[in-house]
């Protein structure tokens, strides 16, 4: 079941998020790390009503941001959808959970929350280095668009219209 997040739901997401750095770390993606995502962060998100989280037998296995914020390197990219846009950030999936189709499930719900608020298409970004997730948005039908240079490397910046 995906739902938003309440404030309730922190502690139980900062656990899942520090076992996918983890993880992502032992694949040698460094992507995330003490700096970002935070706690901090995540508790803006919930704060903000922007968070949703998927959950299986009461347990948080999934969690994802969902709004119209931006970094101002996606400025420089040629989107083919020039305004209303909503923006995924943050997606994760517990690692023991990952593989079993619950990242779909989340673009999906993304895609359906976008096509309800009447927006014309979804963004973001993933980072480089992150096979599976690259794989994962292609094969969803997003378009690469561009890349864009943050702190820790190059991301591939996706998007589609919907």
């Amino acid at each position: 079941m995906i739902r938003p997040t309440e404030i309730t739901d922190l502690p139980h997401i900062l656990e899942v998020l520090e076992e996918v750095k983890q993880h992502m770390f032992y694949q040698g993606i460094d992507q995330w790390d003490e700096e970002y995502p935070n706690e901090n962060i995540i508790h803006t998100d919930i704060k903000k009503e922007q968070a949703y989280i998927y959950t299986q037998n009461n347990k948080i296995i999934a969690y994802m941001v969902l709004n119209e914020e931006y970094d101002i390197e996606y400025n420089a990219l040629n989107w083919t959808t020039p305004t209303s846009f909503i923006v995924i950030h943050r997606l994760f999936v517990k690692p023991t959970a990952q593989g079993k189709g619950i990242s779909s499930q989340m673009i999906q719900y993304a895609e359906e929350y976008a096509k309800t608020n009447n927006y014309a298409s979804i963004r973001f970004d993933a980072y480089s280095r992150n096979n599976t997730a690259n794989a994962v948005y292609l094969k969803k039908n997003y378009r690469l668009v561009g890349t864009v240079q943050f702190r820790k490397g190059v991301f591939n910046c996706y998007e589609k219209a919907l």
